[in-house]
């Protein structure tokens, strides 16, 4: 009985021990998991401190209220919207580059939308640039026929050259098209954008040729610039000739096998004096569809189908005002709702409170094209904007 007594005090002894060290290991095993997942979390916040300062977050914003009146619109209440663009950057490496622009658009009563204006890569080494994605671009000087920025490309832009050449080249998908059933099949095809530039900077000018074709599709078309940018008569004069013709498939109704465009500008700066000068002829057909004459809202006193000549004169006045008036006369044959000369004008008073707030009142009186690029119709505009970027 001794002998059974002492063999049970053993196994229960054992048993005691073996939960003992049971009991550790479950204990240790938990906090060993924890201690594995704070290391974790540990890591990624240092990665991500040392990546932060790769990051660029900005922003602009602006709201405007204006008052229109065009062809086929009268306003009778003011016109509200905002405009809200956020910048995101991010340096990838020493050679690559990440960029978004996220934009939203609100016309108060009417549309509000969210968009991504660009989301692009970009190269950089040291003699070429690359940019891949959506992305707003212009390949000439004075943006006639290559002009990205209201529309961005979606394709590929490259740049490279020295101190003595450069070259400049892009792709961009203007329009993707879905025709009707062929053989019980969809046949997809593309309006597709290319563009080349070549220049030549030298001490006090530069010489450039600019080259766009879109070979098929309703955007189809040609066209081929010259510019010259150079110091004169103590400013610069900045000039640009094109010859432009439509495809055989453009949705223009009006064919031709080719027209001019040109536009010559100066501006000179003295004290806080800023004094600009233009000449302008864009004959009828002229309607490239990369080209900043298509943006209206700048206020410019030159558009499509016409010829004139103008002036512009800012002045930086007291307590951050600024002032800016531009006029000219606009001719523009075989209108129906013109024959004379027309006056044409556009200002700005501007107050800077800071040099990233402004507000801004402006009126233009100035023509806009029709969809045809042909008819013209004066525009009249009254804006108020305030503006602020963070």
């Amino acid at each position: 009985m001794l002998h059974s007594r002492t063999k049970a005090l053993k196994l229960l002894g054992m048993s005691f021990l073996i939960s003992c060290f049971a009991l550790m290991l479950f204990l240790l095993t938990p906090c060993q998991r924890v201690e594995a997942a704070e290391t974790t979390i540990a890591k990624r916040l240092a990665n991500l401190e040392s990546r932060w300062g790769r990051f660029q977050l900005g922003g602009e914003f602006s709201l405007t209220a204006d008052y229109k009146q065009r062809v086929y619109e009268e306003y009778r209440t003011p016109d509200l919207k905002n405009h809200l663009n956020i910048y995101l950057d991010s340096h990838i490496d020493q050679n690559f580059y990440f960029y978004l622009l996220l934009g939203h658009y609100d016309n108060y009563g009417y549309i509000n939308h969210l968009y991504v204006d660009e989301a692009a890569v970009r190269y950089r080494s040291s003699n070429l640039l690359a940019d891949l994605g959506k992305f707003k671009f212009t390949l000439d000087p004075l943006g006639l026929i290559a002009d990205h920025q209201t529309s961005p490309i979606q394709g590929i832009a490259l740049q490279t050259g020295n101190t003595d050449v450069y070259f400049g080249g892009y792709y961009s998908r203007l329009y993707l098209n879905t025709q009707g059933l062929n053989e019980e099949k969809l046949k997809i095809t593309s309006d597709d954008q290319f563009g080349f530039r070549i220049a030549l900077p030298k001490p006090g000018y530069m010489l450039g040729m600019t080259l766009v074709t879109t070979p098929t599709g309703d955007l189809s078309e040609t066209a081929v610039g010259f510019d010259l940018i150079a110091n004169a008569y103590g400013g610069t004069l900045q000039s640009e000739v094109v010859w432009y013709r439509p495809g055989k498939d453009n949705f223009q109704e009006y064919k031709h096998d080719g027209a001019f465009g040109s536009l010559v500008s100066w501006n000179k700066a003295v004290a806080s004096q800023i004094y600009n000068l233009y000449a302008w002829y864009f004959a009828k057909g002229f309607a490239p569809v990369s080209s900043a004459l298509n943006e209206i809202d700048k206020g410019e006193i030159y558009t499509l189908n016409s010829y004139g000549f103008g002036g512009a004169w800012q002045h930086n006045l007291n307590n951050n005002w600024t002032t800016t008036i531009k006029g000219g006369l606009l001719f523009s044959p075989e209108q129906t709702e013109f024959s004379r000369a027309q006056l044409v004008f556009s200002g700005r008073l501007c107050k800077s409170f800071s040099p990233a707030t402004s507000l801004e009142f402006g009126f233009d009186s100035i023509f806009e094209p029709s969809v045809d690029k042909l008819e013209l119709s004066r525009y009249n505009r009254l804006s108020l904007q305030f503006a602020t970027a963070f």
